[in-house]
This record gives structure tokens, sequence and C-alpha cells, in this order.
């Protein structure tokens, strides 16, 4: 009777331990990296994107985005646009790019990156469209 009741304490220990072990399993950490956001862009390094994080930029007519993507690992989805109109750019599975957008209209652009298994970095640089005299 008393191994029994060992037995059945040992087993609850096991099976509780197990418990703990396997909630730890899994993707682990989402996002691995710095980011920088500020009046200048949105600017990621990561060593693990596995989640989409995003910024707003107050952005004005006239002014271009600079968009650098670069990925040793994974893919990114990526979208720039103004709330409640269409994006002015929204692109799949991005790997490796660099390309600049017009900005046609003043106001603040979300820019959203949602990353698949992504390893690398991502840039928009805020290019001013009003010139210094």
């Amino acid at each position: 009777m008393i191994k029994r009741g060992i037995k059945k304490k040992a087993i609850s220990i096991i099976l509780l331990a197990m418990c703990f072990l396997l909630t730890g399993c899994g993707t682990g950490s989402v996002f691995d990296g710095s980011r920088v956001s500020d009046s200048s862009g949105f600017r990621m390094e990561y060593s693990l994107l596995n989640r989409e994080e995003s910024a707003d930029l107050n952005l004005a007519e006239g002014d271009r985005l600079q968009v650098d993507l670069s990925h040793t690992e994974g893919t990114v989805d990526v979208t720039v646009s103004m709330e409640g109109k269409e994006p002015i750019y929204r692109g799949n599975a991005q790997q490796n790019a660099g390309f600049m957008l017009e900005i046609a209209e003043t106001g603040s652009y979300h820019i959203s990156v949602s990353g698949h298994q992504a390893k690398g970095s991502v840039s928009f640089t805020r290019i001013s469209g009003h010139s210094v005299t």
C-alpha cells in the first residue's frame, strides 16, 4: 500500500515536471533584435522575427521613403499605407530588395513588417522633399 502511494506521487511529479518543460518548447522568442522608430524612419535588425512589428511615420507630399530589406533566412511581408487608403506598397514573402517610394500625400503612414522565421534587417528612411536654401 505504501509503495503504491509513492508510485503515484512519483508519477505525478514526473508529469508535472514534463508539463513545465514542454511549455518552454516551441518557437521561443518571436522577436530577438533591435528596433528604432523616429522622425527619420523605422529600422530593425534581428536574429529572429516571427511576428508583426510596426511603426507610424509622418511624411509630407514630395518626401521619398527609401526601403531596404536584407535577409539571410526567412521572409517578411511589408505594407506601407495611410489609414483608410489603399497601401502605397505591399510586398509578400520579401527577402532582399532596395527601392524608393514617392510620397504623394501628406499624412501619417503606417509601416508594417511581418516576419516568417526571418533573420536580417529592414530600413525605411525618410528623405525630405523640401529643399534647404
